[in-house]
């Protein structure tokens, strides 16, 4: 080979080089810049799929609250499940844990209490993961709806800031007026940021998140002023009500226990009479979302329920 067709050669490997060299650049900036679980975003379902991820466990130590001694409960221990609604136009993310994903930097499981409460957390996994192993992001999400305000089910809530807010008068009120109007509500640093956040007041007993009776927000209050639980029309599994805590423990459904620390009682009773006409009318399972042993059979995400 001459000396100038060398060079010629030697001239195209170092372009090349250079242009391997910024082509992996540029994927490493991009791979900063756009997180993973957004770039990877699951197509919309052709019906609807509901999601059930796993927030944390509840350690509870004072059971009279709830109108039991522990010998009289199966476990005194509870779940606390998020959950995802992915619809053809949308997707509704339902409750948001108990331990912010924050708290879970070192990839290990987090314990902490909570002022107020007597109850011990434990969160496992983060609930942004969890999300992205299913395909989708915070970010992405279409809307937002917390069955209440408690420190339980609100934990990530500022995560769906940009998602529209479905919610309560009241709810929102006890969450946000100065001084609180329900002094249970006492994690602002986990959903102040939805105060800002486009949001429908909902005013009736029911409202149909898509429009076509398959994802319906019901009022139930009574556990806190705004309580709401959830309706999900699928198409193999059939209709589910998530409960929120309209019930905690399977026996307070049997023994018709309310808990003492309700808002109010006597609307939690009428709430639960309403519900059950409900679940009665339309043949729904009813899924207690901190029923330790029927949430240890769901299947959690990536699997879904359709």
């Amino acid at each position: 080979m001459s000396r100038h067709k060398a060079h010629i050669v030697a001239a195209l490997l170092m372009l090349i080089a250079a242009l391997l060299t910024a082509s992996i650049a540029a994927g490493q900036t991009a791979d900063r810049k756009v997180p993973e679980q957004a770039r990877h975003l699951a197509p919309a379902p052709a019906s609807l799929r509901l999601y059930v991820f796993d927030c944390g466990k509840l350690k509870i130590a004072d059971t009279s609250v709830y109108g039991f001694a522990p010998k009289d409960l199966a476990t005194t221990d509870m779940p606390v499940p998020c959950f995802l609604a992915a619809h053809p136009k949308g997707t509704l993310i339902w409750d948001t844990g108990v331990l912010p994903d924050r708290l879970l930097t070192s990839g290990g499981s987090v314990t902490q209490g909570n002022p107020g409460s007597s109850a011990m957390a434990t969160v496992a996994r983060p609930l942004k993961a969890q999300l992205a192993e299913a395909g989708y992001a915070p970010g992405e999400i279409t809307y937002l709806a917390l069955s209440h305000c408690h420190w339980d089910h609100t934990a990530n809530a500022n995560d769906f800031a940009g998602a529209t807010w479905l919610v309560r008068q009241e709810e929102r009120d006890a969450m946000f007026t100065q001084p609180p109007a329900f002094a249970r509500c006492l994690t602002p640093e986990n959903y102040g940021a939805l105060k800002d956040s486009k949001t429908v007041i909902l005013n009736r007993d029911e409202y149909d998140v898509f429009g076509d009776g398959t994802v319906i927000i019901k009022s139930a209050p009574g556990h806190t002023p705004g309580h709401q639980v959830l309706f999900v029309k699928l198409r193999k599994t059939g209709p589910v009500l998530l409960s929120g805590d309209l019930y905690h423990y399977p026996e307070e459904r049997t023994e018709h226990r309310v808990p003492k620390t309700d808002f109010n009682r006597e609307q939690t009773a009428a709430s639960r009479l309403a519900i059950e006409a409900f679940l009665k009318k339309t043949g729904a399972q009813l899924w207690i979302q901190h029923d330790f042993t029927a949430n240890a059979k769901l299947k959690k995400a990536p699997a879904y329920y359709e």
